[in-house]
C-alpha cells in the first residue's frame, strides 16, 4: 500500500473511465464524472469540475462543483458534489480498508432505511493499493445542512430524533438471518475493537487519559487503571448479547442539521454489527451538553426502547438496558481517547478541542452513572 502511494505521488494519474478509483479529489476528471453520473442520459456530459473546498481527517473530504453540456443540464445531474478519498498511507490504513464496507452500506442497506443520510453516487475501492473514493451530493448545497462540532448545541427535540434514528436502524435489523446471508461481510464489533488493540489502542488511550486529565472528573482519573479492565467486560456483551446493525461511531462530529431541521447521520465506514446499546451510550454521552445528558437521559433510553418493542418485540426492562447503557460507554470513550494521541497507523483525525470535549463528556457520563461500579 506504501509503494501504491508513492507511485501516485509520483505520477499524479488522472481517473477517466468507471473502473479508475481516484486516488485523490484533484485525479478527478470530467471524463471520469461523466462515466459515474451521466450514464442513464442519452448524450450528457460533464464539461468541466472544480474543487471548492474541503477538510481533512479519517479520509480527505472535499467539495466539488460539476457542470454540464445542455444534455446533462436538462435532465437536473447533480452539480453539487461532496467527495471522501484516501490519497495518504495513513488515511488509507484508516479508512481505505473500511471503504467496501460503507460502499456496501450504500448500495445495499441505505435504500432500505428511512433515514436522513447523504445520497451516494458512486463508490469504489481497491484492496491493493488502499485507494477508495464516495461521491455524494453536498448536503451543505443541496440540504443546507449544518454539520455539527463541538459547539453545536442540540436540543431536547433533536435529541429525541437522534434516539429515533438508532431505533429505525437497530430495529430493522435486530437478530436479522441475513447476518448470516447476504449481510455476513458486515464485521462483529468485537473485530473492529480487536483490530485497534493489535495497533496499540491500549497505550494510547492510557496516555491520552493522562494528557486529558484536566477535562476528566477527580474520581475517574483517580481510578483511570479500572477503565481498560471494564471495557474488555463491556465487550463480552457484544459476543454474547443478541446483534443488529451498528453505526459504530455515532459522535456529534457525525451528525448534521438540514435546513428544515431534521437530524442526518453520515460518515458510516465503521458500520459493524454488535449490541444495541453502544450506539446509544455513545450518541447519547457524546451529542449532548454534559447538563442536557443529565436532565434527558432516562426519557431518552425510554423512547428508545418504546420503539425498539415495538418494532422488533425487543423484550428488556428499563433497569436492564439501564446498565447496559452505564457500561457501554467504556467502549465509546476508547473510540475518542485515541483521536488525541493516535496511533502509528492513524491519521490526526480530530482536532484536538473536539477530542478533549468528547472525553470530558463521556468521563462526566462515566462518573454521573457510577459506571465504574456497574459490573459489580
Amino acid at each position: 500500500m506504501a509503494v501504491h502511494t508513492i507511485w501516485d505521488y509520483i505520477t499524479r494519474p488522472i481517473a477517466k473511465t468507471i473502473d479508475d478509483v481516484p486516488w485523490c479529489a484533484e485525479a478527478i476528471t470530467p471524463d471520469w464524472l461523466t462515466a459515474v453520473l451521466c450514464g442513464d442520459v442519452r448524450g450528457a456530459r460533464v464539461v468541466t469540475v472544480e474543487i471548492c473546498g474541503g477538510d481533512q481527517g479519517s479520509s480527505v473530504r472535499r467539495q466539488l462543483r460539476a457542470s454540464y453540456n445542455e444534455e446533462g443540464r436538462n435532465a437536473g445531474l447533480p452539480e453539487n458534489l461532496f467527495c471522501k478519498t484516501t490519497p495518504t498511507v495513513l488515511t488509507r490504513l484508516a479508512t481505505g480498508l473500511s471503504a467496501a464496507g460503507e460502499a456496501r452500506f450504500y448500495r445495499q442497506i441505505r435504500p432500505e432505511l428511512n433515514i436522513e443520510a447523504p445520497t451516494c453516487y458512486h463508490s469504489a475501492w481497491d484492496r491493493k493499493s488502499g485507494r477508495s473514493v464516495h461521491l455524494f451530493n453536498d448536503l451543505i448545497a443541496t440540504r443546507a445542512a449544518q454539520f455539527c462540532k463541538w459547539p453545536t448545541p442540540i436540543s431536547r427535540q433533536q435529541a429525541e430524533q437522534i434516539v429515533d434514528t438508532l431505533a429505525t436502524v437497530h430495529g430493522r435489523y435486530y437478530d436479522s438471518a441475513r447476518f448470516s446471508s447476504d449481510l455476513k461481510w458486515l464485521l462483529t464489533f468485537e473485530d473492529f475493537f480487536r483490530a485497534g488493540e493489535r495497533v496499540g489502542l491500549r497505550e494510547c488511550h492510557e496516555r491520552a487519559m493522562i494528557q486529558a486529565e484536566a477535562v476528566i472528573p477527580p474520581d475517574v482519573s483517580r481510578h483511570r487503571v479500572g477503565i481498560w479492565p471494564s471495557t474488555i467486560k463491556a465487550l463480552e456483551l457484544h459476543t454474547k448479547g443478541t446483534p443488529t446493525l451498528l453505526h459504530s461511531d455515532v459522535h456529534l462530529g457525525n451528525w448534521y442539521i438540514t435546513g428544515e431541521g431534521r437530524m442526518g447521520l453520515c460518515d458510516w465506514q465503521c458500520l459493524g454489527k454488535g449490541h444495541w446499546a453502544r450506539d446509544v451510550s455513545y450518541a447519547i454521552s457524546t451529542t449532548l451538553a454534559i447538563e442536557d445528558r443529565r436532565a434527558w437521559e432516562r426519557d431518552l433510553l425510554k423512547r428508545y426502547l418504546d420503539q425498539m418493542r415495538e418494532k422488533c418485540n425487543l423484550g428488556i426492562t428499563f433497569d436492564q438496558a439501564w446498565d447496559l447503557y452505564r457500561q457501554q460507554i467504556f467502549l465509546a470513550l476508547l473510540m475518542w481517547t485515541p483521536t488525541l494521541v493516535h496511533t502509528r497507523t492513524t491519521p490526526d483525525m480530530q482536532p484536538e478541542e473536539m477530542s478533549l470535549e468528547m472525553i470530558k463528556r463521556m468521563t462526566a457520563a462515566i462518573s454521573d452513572l457510577e459506571s465504574l461500579r456497574s459490573f459489580a
